[in-house]
């Protein structure tokens, strides 16, 4: 599986089935007064972990101008600087910010002003005169909205500052009539083993999408390594009082989640590999059109992750299996 590329939606640009994402590197900043980054990050680890992506075949970056209020971008562009040939970009926009102080505001600007300023200010921090997956950050926009924004999306791809785009969402019926009414590419929304987004992978594959997974290790619950005894920092996003952070609950893994990974981690740990590795197997097994971006921080985190590559795929008969287990859990399990 490794050495096979996919194209991302319609368009020519191929990508590994592997990506990473670079929320962590940006370090700390803050959402609406509240930790969003998780904690702590070396650059230089970062830098390296990115350089070494590119040297096992992983060439998908997924990226935000809110992650680090810019600093991820600025990370990545130094990262790839020579090398922006063998990598395919994605950054996402939406959310206004202070640089000065770190701040990240959930108020969104969408109107083609600011939406171009953002494409603009992307371009310089990532280094480069193209972006190759530009991504709407904001999962819900007023139907009379998205036109506008698509009509700036189409702009900005005629002018070739951008080759491709989507939307981060998580709201299937809005994705569906943003694919029909678009040009877009992909549609990045949360998927992993613990929580099923039937919805959204049905949009995706109808519409030829790419189907982008964020959260594919649940937050790094299916990591393997916190236990109920676990606790996180206030300064990292799980250890925060975000509504949205669903698998950790005040800095302690949800229990509920906990109950589900016990449940299948033989089946996910089972030829050799690693929960991680399991996890991502699953996420490849579940549809053709997924690409997983799991979030890393380290050169190490990054070799456990390409080596999934390796192994593949789950068979059938082992998605069936974890379907049977976590059925119990069903009413939990819808992303």
């Amino acid at each position: 599986m490794k050495a096979i590329k996919k194209k991302l939606g319609h368009s020519d640009i191929e990508v590994s089935p592997l990506g990473v994402g670079c929320w962590a590197i940006g370090g700390p900043f803050a959402l609406d007064g509240l930790p969003d980054g998780w904690g702590d990050v070396d650059d230089h680890e970062s830098i390296r972990m990115i350089r070494v992506a590119l040297e096992h075949g992983v060439n998908f970056f997924d990226t935000a101008d809110a992650y680090g209020v810019g600093h991820s971008e600025e990370i990545l562009g130094r990262a790839l600087k020579g090398k922006r040939h063998e990598a395919v970009i994605a950054t996402k926009f939406g959310y206004t910010h202070d640089i000065a102080t770190k701040q990240v505001f959930s108020r969104a600007d969408l109107s083609p002003a600011y939406i171009r300023t953002a494409c603009e200010a992307s371009l310089r921090r990532l280094g480069t005169d193209y972006i190759d997956l530009y991504q709407i950050h904001v999962g819900e926009i007023a139907p009379e909205a998205l036109h506008s924004v698509i009509e700036s999306l189409d702009t900005l791809k005629r002018e070739g500052s951008i080759r491709s785009y989507g939307w981060s969402t998580w709201d299937a019926e809005q994705a569906a009539v943003f694919a029909a009414n678009s040009s877009a590419d992909a549609i990045q929304h949360s998927l992993n083993v613990l929580a099923d987004h039937e919805q959204m992978i049905n949009v995706c594959e109808s519409n030829h999408l790419s189907s982008i997974n964020n959260s594919p290790l649940a937050m790094g619950l299916l990591s393997g390594k916190f236990d109920s005894s676990s606790t996180l920092p206030q300064d990292d996003v799980r250890g925060t009082k975000h509504d949205w952070v669903r698998y950790f609950k005040n800095g302690k893994p949800n229990p509920d989640y906990l109950d589900q990974l016990d449940a299948v981690r033989e089946v996910l740990t089972s030829e050799g590999r690693t929960l991680a590795q399991g996890a991502l197997a699953w996420i490849w097994g579940r549809s053709a059109a997924t690409i997983p971006i799991p979030g890393l921080k380290s050169v190490a985190q990054l070799k456990e992750i390409a080596s999934a590559l390796e192994y593949g795929p789950l068979t059938e008969s082992q998605m069936q299996e974890i379907r049977t287990l976590l059925s119990p859990f069903d009413s939990k399990n819808e992303g």
